[in-house]
């Protein structure tokens, strides 16, 4: 596999994952509307490392667990599956930033915790990196600055829609936004059942 292959699937699979709404990028968005875009900046920083950190270690236990148990890959992609049929349910019947927007900027450390928690990292490690990136420092090096180089103008744009939020008009946001999120959430894990099923 060589780089220009490794950096096309990252960044493709990465992009598709990261526009999705999550923890991590509820905080950002909610800094963008507090502090905006540029005084996030930091936070997309700490983004970036948590993330780096996460994928590290559920890639290398997954490539572990392989080795024992041949169908772990099958089973989490479906388990993924159905945490992002869940959440776009959950999300296309909620309002968007409702009555939490007008919370005080975001810590590093708190950003940090929801990082390193959040499920979209094991997304990553089992599905958008392909496994061979994990048999070399050389390919997995590439593949982690791949990463971070979609993550920080992904990260600006949802601190930059937190600002966004904060001059449009609420209802319009409220009610198409989350139904349209919820939508790419569940075509996204269709995709992965087929693909996990094959």
């Amino acid at each position: 596999m060589d780089f220009i292959n490794v950096f096309l699937n990252i960044t493709t699979g990465a992009s598709l994952i990261l526009m999705m709404p999550g923890p991590t990028n509820t905080l950002l968005m909610t800094s963008g509307y507090t502090c905006g875009p540029a005084r996030t900046l930091p936070l997309i920083a700490t983004e970036a490392f948590g993330y780096s950190i996460a994928i590290s270690a559920w890639g290398f236990v997954l490539i572990a667990l392989s080795a024992r148990y041949p169908g772990i890959g099958t089973a989490v992609k479906l388990l993924c599956a159905a945490y992002l049929a869940y959440l776009a349910v959950r999300i296309a019947s909620t309002k968007l930033l409702a009555s939490e927007s007008r919370r005080p900027a975001v810590s590093s450390k708190s950003l940090l915790t929801a990082t390193l928690l959040n499920p979209k990292a094991l997304l990553f490690a089992s599905v958008v990196f392909p496994r061979e990136v994990y048999g070399t420092a050389e390919l997995y090096s590439w593949a982690l600055l791949s990463f971070v180089l979609i993550v920080v103008p992904i990260g600006l744009a949802w601190a930059w829609l937190g600002q966004v939020v904060r001059t449009a008009p609420s209802h319009a946001m409220q009610l198409w936004v989350p139904k349209l999120i919820g939508l790419s959430l569940l075509s996204f894990s269709i995709y992965l059942t087929c693909s996990a099923l094959k």
